[in-house]
Formats: C-alpha cells, structure tokens, sequence
C-alpha cells in the first residue's frame, strides 16, 4: 500500500495485492510503477521506505527522478565498509577514523550534495588528544563525504540527524493507514475466494476512508466542538 505520509488522515494513495512469498522490495517496484500508470501527473518528491527497499538501484532511480529517498540501512547488505583507504562508514552513515571513534559533523555542502566531519578529539587550540593522531592539524583530520561516491551509505540529509528522523518518523502513517483498513474496516474479514473479490473489498475501504476524511472537522473544528460540548 502506498500511502500520503503528509497527508494528516494517512489516506491511501494506491493499493496491489501481492503473494506472501514476494520480497517487499519487488512488490513496491510492481505497485509504484502500476501507480506511475494509472496517476502520469503524480508527482513523487520524497520516498520513505524501509531497510528492505536499501538496495543501490533505488537511490539510482531516485537520483534520476528528483526523488529525495529516505531509507533506513539495512545492517545485512553490509555497512561498514572501506572509505578512502582508512575510514569506515558506520551504521547511521557516519565515518568512523581509525581509532574506532565517530567522528562529528562540521557542516554540509548542498549544491555539492556531500557531508563534512571532523575528528572528535581535535581542538583548534590544543590540537588533536588522540593518542595516534591521522593529522598534524590543530583543526584535525576532516572527511567529506559525497552522495555519488555511495548513494547507499551516504545520505542527504545524514541519517543522524534531526530532519532525517523527523521526515522518517512520518513512515508510520503507513501503519496507520494499514490499521484502519484492517481492524476498523475489517479487511481480513472477509471470506472471499478470488482476487477480483479482494479488490472490491479493498477499492471500497479505501474510498470510505476518503469520505472519512472529507467529512472530519478540522483540527480548530474540532477542538472547539469539544470544548462546547464540555
């Protein structure tokens, strides 16, 4: 199910019934590009997906199509991997130095599309305290970072930060979506033996959930309705 996660009802944007044994990944590919079909003025500018859908071909046709993709690492395709001969990138998509320490942001460069750290223990007045300094520069050892060297593992905006979190908590509106379908609407109560079937159990669902959100007072409406009736 694809759903408006800025939408403030969760509505549901394009529904495809898949088999249980298919990956999610290629069930989202099936149901975004049918959506692309059936909806040619869609305009999609951000993706929030999953660690399933964290494969390089995503961010690729991302990068491609203007589609800022805000995807969460997935720990089995491998992280930690060389960058620049003696860094690593960790989990959250930030280098660690060869002393095994995180290394801190030091600003981003946006027309550039890549991420600036720094060295942890380095002081502009003191120097670096690490006991096997990388760099003789009181500023320290810095890195950069740039999307088309890893698309994958390198991440505008980083992934630690808050506007990564913010705009990836919104996936929840899926969730959501998903529920009210479910357990209010009593999707899986039904007894039907076809897919056609399904389908006009779900089209139906969904369309309710629509009028559901047509008919909803805003959210002064509905403050104001309570308060009155308190």
């Amino acid at each position: 199910m694809l759903v408006a996660s800025d939408s403030e009802s969760d509505l549901p944007v394009f529904p495809l019934l898949n088999p249980a044994f298919r990956h999610d990944s290629h069930g989202f590919l099936e149901n975004f590009f049918r959506m692309k079909l059936f909806l040619p003025d869609f305009k999609v500018r951000k993706l929030l997906l999953d660690s399933a859908h964290n494969a390089m071909p995503y961010y690729q046709y991302c990068r491609e199509n203007s589609i800022q993709p805000f995807i969460d690492l997935n720990e089995k395709r491998g992280i930690k991997q060389k960058y620049k001969d003696d860094f690593t990138i960790g989990k959250d998509g930030v280098p660690i130095c060869m002393a095994g320490r995180k290394m801190n942001h030091d600003g981003t460069e946006p027309s550039k599309a890549r991420l600036k750290f720094r060295c942890p223990l380095a002081s502009r007045k003191y120097g670096c305290s690490c006991e096997t300094p990388c760099s003789g520069s009181k500023y320290g050892r810095t890195v950069h970072l740039a999307m088309k060297d890893n698309p994958r593992l390198i991440n505008f905006p980083p992934r630690d930060s808050d506007e990564w979190k913010t705009e990836y908590n919104a996936r929840t509106s899926a969730k959501r979506s998903n529920k009210r379908e479910k357990v209010d609407f009593k999707l899986e109560g039904g007894r039907h033996r076809s897919t056609k079937m399904w389908y006009c159990r779900l089209y139906h669902i969904l369309m309710l959930q629509h009028l559901d959100a047509w008919d909803l007072p805003n959210e002064s409406a509905l403050r104001k309705l309570i308060l009155q009736t308190a």
